[in-house]
């Protein structure tokens, strides 16, 4: 029997997650690899606690969901202090994708080959009044959190990736009244995020020249403006032009305030705390297992 053994924790919402979570047991298990096979619940609370315990042990673990999926895992692994012996790899089956999309993670049998490297990697952290959190993404408020409502679980289910544009076409074109909008000093902000990795929102590329090893963060904030100006804006993003976009303001560093007091802050695209936030580097890596191309 091979004493590096494996944990599988997978969406259970998901029917192809729940699939490929049976056919990488069965391979691991041919590999005489002890596998440990942790379904999603409804608590991330719940599965944190539940993945520490069973890491506690483990030489990796797979990952087969989403963001929000790989997100619950870091902050086991590192509140667990296993960031350093545990491998995280990242089968995808979310909606977004993001994390995925920046290593180049796109056929769901990839760890069933040969050719992968291990590399350290930066995680980011969200410091609110209160609690704390890391994240592996972006942490955003504002826009980001009126998109997640507009964006129903029957929206992803039916739409896939696409249900992002479909959000994002409802927002622009809703009602202004019904915007988030974040005070700051004395205007306001339709929109704020920090971003590790180049891309948030299912694809929206964001920070072109982040490399998730040096670790520069860069934070983009969406003045509030008229409609029309803010069309041309966005559309200026999703042609990857968002350091040429004057409407918008970007800058990069490695520590940013974000939020305010009226505003919860999603994490990775899920909401976990009140704003504001100090985003900074955390001072802990991550080890992730990504595909060796020749």
């Amino acid at each position: 029997m091979n004493d590096q053994p494996i944990v599988i924790y997978y969406n259970q919402l998901s029917r192809r997650a729940r699939r490929l979570a049976q056919r990488y047991e069965t391979f691991f298990t041919r590999h005489l690899q002890v596998v440990t096979l942790v379904p999603s619940t409804a608590s991330a609370v719940h599965d944190t606690q539940q993945l520490t315990q069973v890491c506690s042990t483990a030489h990796e673990c797979v990952v087969i969901g989403g963001d929000g999926s790989i997100n619950i895992v870091v902050n086991a692994l590192i509140q667990a202090s296993l960031q350093h012996q545990v491998l995280l790899t990242v089968i995808p089956v979310g909606t977004g994708n993001d994390f995925a999309r920046d290593h180049g993670l796109h056929r769901w049998n990839w760890r069933m080959t040969n050719n992968s490297v291990t590399q350290a990697e930066a995680v980011g952290v969200a410091q609110g009044a209160t609690q704390s959190r890391y994240f592996v993404n972006h942490v955003g408020t504002g826009l980001s959190v009126d998109l997640m409502r507009l964006q129903p679980q029957w929206l992803k289910q039916s739409a896939g990736h696409l249900s992002y544009l479909i959000a994002l076409a409802r927002y622009v074109l809703g009602s202004l009244s019904r915007r988030s909008r974040i005070r700051r000093d004395k205007s306001w902000d339709d929109g704020q995020f920090v971003a590790l990795g180049r891309y948030i929102g299912g694809g929206f590329l964001v920070h072109p020249k982040a490399d998730r090893t040096t670790a520069i963060l860069a934070r983009i904030r969406i003045p509030a403006m008229p409609r029309i100006r803010q069309i041309k804006a966005l559309l200026n993003v999703l042609k990857g032009r968002i350091e040429a976009t004057a409407a918008i303001e970007f800058e990069r560093g490695r520590q940013f305030s974000l939020g305010d007091t009226e505003h919860v802050l999603e994490l990775d695209g899920d909401i976990y705390f009140q704003g504001p936030a100090t985003v900074t580097i955390a001072a802990t890596t991550i080890l992730v297992l990504v595909p060796h191309y020749d």
